[in-house]
């Protein structure tokens, strides 16, 4: 496994690498130039290629949106035909161009905020790299972005769950699949309700569930048990749905419990 993810300044950093058969000439071509850009990068780029120069990112179902902070950035460091490093927003996106005998290696540093969803970042970028190889002439197969996902999941340890200061446990959890679909796998045939029982796919073995007592379909839902306040949570993430969940008051076994139930869900989901 190339890729690798740490904390730095209170920041998350993933790094990636590519070994390329390719001169590390051509290859910055196909980093810089927003024509062979267009064939891989997520969105389509614009640069002003120079130190301090400005770059736009265009994605292509929202061509007509204002250029605004999370859709445009600058270049930090230039040093053509080895290095550019640019930021996206908030991200910074850092990449090196290393010579090797047979022709060069591509090294990616991201940084960003967003732990949770650093699954996603290396799942993409790395279907990004594939589409790279291909624009520079190479047969690539094609690559399942959910079973990419999950591996990344696992390897950077992002399916576990924390306990708060305050004796809470929760998890947090990035998934493949948008918000309305993960709420009708947790429901099933069920139509909960303020007061019912929660559907089966909210509680995991080892719980005994007490009466719905939040309910906002598809993101809300909360419940009483004899270990606490149980409430789940689905918002907009990268790429899906990112889930939340919280238990008030859990015995040991819990974590454990919620851990196989969440993954269970998130291994369906992405199947």
């Amino acid at each position: 496994m190339t890729e690798t993810l740490s904390s730095e300044n209170g920041r998350t950093v993933l790094r990636m690498r590519r070994d390329l058969r390719h001169p590390a000439e051509k290859v910055w071509r196909a980093i810089t130039d927003p024509s062979q850009l267009a064939g891989w990068f997520p969105a389509a780029v614009e640069l002003d290629l120079r130190l301090d120069g400005p770059v736009t990112f265009t994605f292509e179902q929202d061509p007509g949106a204002p250029v605004d902070e999370q859709s445009s950035g600058v270049i930090r460091a230039y040093e053509p035909p080895h290095l550019i490093e640019y930021t996206w927003g908030v991200e910074v996106l850092r990449w090196e161009l290393q010579p090797t005998a047979d022709g060069c290696t591509l090294h990616l540093t991201a940084t960003y905020d967003d732990r949770p969803g650093s699954a996603s970042f290396a799942g993409g970028w790395t279907l990004c790299f594939d589409a790279l190889e291909r624009v520079l002439g190479d047969t690539v197969p094609e690559r399942d972005y959910g079973e990419l996902h999950e591996h990344f999941i696992k390897a950077f340890g992002l399916d576990r769950g924390a306990v708060t200061p305050d004796g809470a446990l929760h998890f947090e959890r990035q998934l493949v699949q948008p918000k309305d679909a993960v709420w009708a796998h947790l429901t099933g045939p069920e139509t909960p309700g303020k007061g019912t029982p929660p559907p089966t796919g909210f509680v995991p073995k080892g719980i005994d569930p007490g009466p719905i007592t939040a309910l906002e379909a598809p993101t809300h839902l909360a419940y009483a048990s004899a270990t606490g306040t149980i409430t789940w949570t689905l918002r907009d993430g990268n790429g899906g749905a990112r889930l939340h969940v919280s238990q008030t008051a859990p015995a040991p076994d819990h974590q454990s419990a919620w851990h196989d139930h969440i993954e269970a869900l998130a291994a369906d989901l992405a199947n």
